[in-house]
């Protein structure tokens, strides 16, 4: 059954990705705001169930009610700043239900409402409207310069259950000018082809894709071998671009020998490590590609490609890793103490936290994480796969072209599951156990808690990828870390001993190993 117009319960929704959204047939539904037309006011000329929003407004800027500038009725909400200057101003609380789709729409009217035009990233906007919870990208188009009442509206899929309408004149940057608001209105939308052009989705059985402002979305379904060949048939081109890239960047001299080499070691090194699961998985994905055309130098891509695109993170922490494997003369010194400082470590870059609890303004879970990564292979990490197997909850990752497992790495699941990483220093490499992207996929897919996770994780662990992993349960409301070497490995939790980092209910990964036993482990082989 296809599901893009009616996704079952176990739709995922989360602050930074929401894949699809479940929404029921029927007529637009308007949510309650108070006094959305600003026509009621206290005593004293205090605007009923608006106000300005602590620190974001500059001295001297203004709200008050208008009786003559007005939309529609007998009211509207003026604001001014002085000189360069932001003001926001917000609703009381409105309701919402998670992972639906709403518009937010309103009338503005400006006078001399002009950004700065020197601020850099973000860029600054003179009106316009948004929503609390969304991230600072998403807001209605701007209104600025002397302009009549003009009608602005935005889509947006609601993240919290409790939302507040925002104003601005000056948002993402600073403004100056006078802007009027009149009428607001959020609408719940019924029908998904408002947000996702009909024309514009590609279907492959039961899998479909769909592109937006730079992001892939692919959702797939069933089992292994089937998802796979929906996925594959769905992004040949991609993934013969991708595989074309990581070439250059292993010999940029001859690409073709350079992914010839990659493909030799995930051969010999990993494939034979894969779970039948997710092997078979693969080998849908490049029958899958073969079949729509995706080549790589002139031939039909196969499953030789896609281990070796699943294994070069794994690959590319080898040669660290041999460098403290134990070999027989293990423990044998032959260099001295000041050599060995001299030795260079390699700077890792991603980072992420988890708050939780004491932590944050609701006590729910809130996960940030960045990625980094070259970027003329990381343009092709724009991928958002959503899968929903025959086993196993319903998961989505942020990846590249043919991931069955993420990489970047963050995931979500149905079980209320959310992990990332970010990378420490590379431990040793165990060659008769499992390659992470096995592991992290498969904790992706079958992990109900924070214990699933490690326990996966660490289950013929073979040591590629060092992490520190953070991982959230947004069903008990815990968040962890997990440090994972080779064979050692430490979980910090925040319902247990938080020691070394002193912050109830905050936990960080900034790629520093802080388990001594870990640490261990990073001893050069002689």
């Amino acid at each position: 059954m296809r599901h893009l117009f009616g996704i079952d319960s176990r739709v995922l929704t989360a602050s930074a990705v929401v894949v699809l959204v479940a929404l029921a047939a029927g007529a637009d539904q308007e949510v309650t705001i108070t006094n959305p037309g600003f026509e009621q006011l206290e005593p004293g000329g205090v605007m009923v169930g608006w106000r300005l929003v602590d620190g974001a407004f500059s001295d001297g800027a203004t709200l008050t009610g208008d009786g003559e500038s007005v939309h529609e009725g007998v009211g509207s909400v003026k604001v001014a700043v002085k000189g360069h200057g932001t003001v926001t101003v917000e609703s009381d609380p409105v309701a919402l239900d998670v992972g639906k789709l709403y518009r937010l729409s309103g009338w503005i009217h400006t006078e001399g409402a002009v950004s700065d035009p020197m601020s850099k990233y973000p860029t600054a906007v003179p009106a316009c409207l948004s929503m609390e919870a969304l991230p600072f990208t998403i807001h209605s188009p701007a209104v600025g310069g002397d302009s009549d009442w003009t009608r602005v509206d935005e889509l947006f899929i609601a993240t919290a259950a409790s939302d507040r309408v925002r104003l601005h004149l000056g948002y993402n940057g600073t403004a100056r000018g006078t802007a009027w608001f009149d009428d607001i209105r959020i609408e719940v939308v019924d029908d998904i082809s408002e947000y996702i052009s009909p024309e514009t989705v590609r279907w492959s059985g039961d899998g479909f894709r769909y592109d937006d402002q730079g992001w892939i979305f692919v959702h797939i379904e069933g089992e292994p071998y089937e998802r796979g060949f929906q996925y594959g048939s769905l992004m040949p081109d991609e993934i013969a671009e991708y595989i074309r890239k990581l070439g250059v960047v292993q010999y940029r001299e001859d690409p073709e020998t350079g992914w010839d080499t990659i493909r030799f070691e995930a051969d010999a090194l990993f494939l034979r490590k894969y779970d039948d699961e997710y092997l078979t998985e693969m080998k849908g994905i490049a029958d899958g590609a073969a079949d729509a055309g995706g080549e790589a130098w002139e031939r039909p891509i196969d499953l030789r490609d896609i281990v070796a695109l699943n294994s070069v993170v794994d690959i590319g922490q080898l040669y660290d890793a041999l460098e403290v494997t134990p070999n027989s003369l293990t423990g044998q010194a032959f260099v001295t103490p000041d050599e060995e400082l001299d030795i260079d470590i390699d700077q890792h870059k991603c980072s992420a936290f988890l708050a939780t609890g004491p932590a944050t303004r609701d006590g729910g879970i809130v996960f940030g994480q960045i990625f980094m990564w070259s970027g003329y292979t990381g343009m092709h990490w724009n991928v958002i796969t959503d899968v929903v197997p025959s086993d196993g909850y319903r998961l989505v990752y942020h990846t590249f072209p043919g991931g069955i497992h993420s990489g970047a790495d963050f995931y979500l699941n149905s079980a209320g599951i959310a992990f990332g990483e970010t990378t420490v220093m590379q431990t040793p490499y165990e060659a008769n156990s499992t390659p992470q992207s096995n592991r992290a996929r498969k904790a992706a897919q079958y992990a109900a808690s924070i214990d699933d996770v490690e326990r996966i994780l660490w289950e013929k662990n073979n040591g590629m990828y060092t992490n520190d992993w953070p991982i959230a349960d947004f069903k008990t409301g815990e968040v962890a870390i997990l440090l994972l070497g080779t064979k050692e490995k430490k979980l910090w939790r925040t319902s247990e001993d938080m020691s070394p980092f002193g912050t109830p209910g905050f936990l960080w990964a900034n790629n520093n190993p802080r388990d001594p036993e870990v640490r261990k482990e990073y001893v050069a082989q002689p």
